[in-house]
């Protein structure tokens, strides 16, 4: 029994030792890992870098200074460093992410650089256009004084909105005479680089950060429950949501009544005036709407400045909005009309969506199947077997997205520049009830 117990004892003194000898050679060496960036794109603080041992699998992690640099204390070896981002850049989102495989660990102080490339990751889009009113209850007629659009962030990014105005295209129905189309055939400005926009602009006041997936409604007019009146219509008293009211340029009750106590007044949305009348023309049968971002003015500065002053006709005023300020656009047509015609560039919307009023009809933008499948977070949230298009007119990705939003999804949407392919019809606005 002694020579067991002296046996065991010799045993664990002998496992004692290797522990400790190789405690004594555990080297560990400090590491600098720089961001490398694309150009128009400066480090930022607090962005996660990882190392992760080639051969036993642990992984480090640590946060970037100003300067894009992250510092580390790590066992020596072989390792993998990554990092990964997302931000916005005027109103667009984008992903960074970057990987260095090969980073060898084998000296007292070791510096390494990972090399971020750059992918578009979507931007703040038009999700759903909401303009033709509904039918009355009592069958006398329609109410279309309800209209809404829906702002949404494609991106995996936030994105500040603050500075995004809403504008139109003037002539305000495509079925309408256009005076645009020179003897060619073609859009006179398609060569001068901008888009005209009538009636007025309508901004923020106050910040706006629109989170990753997220959406804000915006009541064109009536920011009230209309539900109360007309059960087919929509009810636009919310506390989340946004408004245009701006009495001083547009004084048409009818068309803006006081919004609902529910609303903050830092919810309003303001207006400059481009043209005469008092309501903004947004036509209830095929507008063309789009958002801008101004870059390297105010929008007020822009609106003031006689240079960008254009007439349509001898008495309506338009302004020249440049192309490339536009962050999204839908263009309308009539269904059924043989006079529509294109407003947009190609660059801005190079297709269209038929609508139909007087229904409860909606512009809604289709999914992109394929995107929103591939986040891993949407497992088991999808809903599919959409059933809520129109005639000839419906999400081909089968996804129903709202059902699938009220589940937890995270949706991306189509978002192609060509309305044929990125709207459809739908014949019950998101928002009723």
């Amino acid at each position: 029994m002694r020579k067991l117990l002296f046996f065991l004892s010799v045993i664990i003194f002998t496992l004692n030792s290797c522990k400790n000898e190789n405690v004594s050679d555990y080297k560990v060496s400090s590491v600098v890992v720089k961001l490398v960036y694309p150009d128009g794109f400066n480090p930022i603080e607090g962005i996660e870098v990882k190392m992760k041992n080639s051969s036993s699998g642990s992984e480090f992690k640590s946060e970037t200074t100003s300067e894009g640099i992250a510092s580390f204390e790590v066992p020596q070896g072989i390792y993998e460093a990554s990092a990964s981002e997302t931000r916005s850049v005027n109103a667009v989102g984008y992903m960074l992410n970057g990987v260095n495989s090969s980073v060898n660990v084998i000296s007292e102080s070791v510096e390494a650089e990972i090399k971020m490339e750059v992918s578009k990751g979507g931007s703040v889009i038009i999700k759903e256009l909401y303009v033709g009113g509904c039918p009355k209850d009592d069958g006398s007629g329609v109410f279309q004084n309800d209209q809404y659009i829906i702002l949404y962030n494609n991106s995996p990014a936030a994105i500040d909105i603050s500075d995004v105005a809403f504008a139109l295209v003037n002539p305000y129905n495509a079925h309408a005479t256009n005076n645009d189309y020179n003897g060619s055939g073609e859009l006179f400005y398609a060569k001068e680089g901008w888009i005209p926009a009538g009636s007025a602009f309508w901004y923020f006041e106050h910040d706006v950060v629109l989170e990753p997936y997220q959406q804000i409604v915006v009541a064109v007019n009536g920011a009230i429950d209309h539900t109360a009146t007309y059960s087919k219509s929509v009810n636009l008293a919310d506390s989340k949501y946004y408004c245009m009211y701006d009495l001083e340029n547009f004084n048409n009750t009818g068309k803006y009544p006081a919004p609902s106590d529910l609303i903050s007044t830092e919810h309003y949305l303001k207006s400059y005036k481009i043209s005469l009348g008092n309501a903004w023309v947004l036509s209830v049968m095929s507008p063309a709407l789009y958002i801008i971002r101004p870059e390297g003015t105010t929008l007020k500065e822009f609106v003031n400045n006689p240079e960008n002053d254009n007439m349509y006709g001898s008495n309506q005023a338009r302004k020249k909005v440049p192309v490339d300020w536009v962050v999204d656009g839908v263009e309308v047509f009539l269904k059924g009309n043989d006079h529509n015609k294109k407003r947009f560039l190609p660059t801005i919307d190079a297709g269209y969506v038929e609508h139909i009023n007087k229904l409860g009809y909606s512009v809604y933008r289709n999914v992109d199947k394929e995107a929103t499948e591939a986040i891993a977070e949407n497992e088991g949230k999808l809903i599919y077997n959409y059933s809520l298009g129109t005639e000839n007119s419906t999400d081909p990705s089968g996804i129903d997205a709202e059902a699938s939003i009220k589940k937890g999804a995270k949706i991306v949407y189509k978002d192609s520049n060509n309305s044929s392919k990125d709207f459809h019809l739908r014949s019950r606005a998101s928002l009723r009830n």
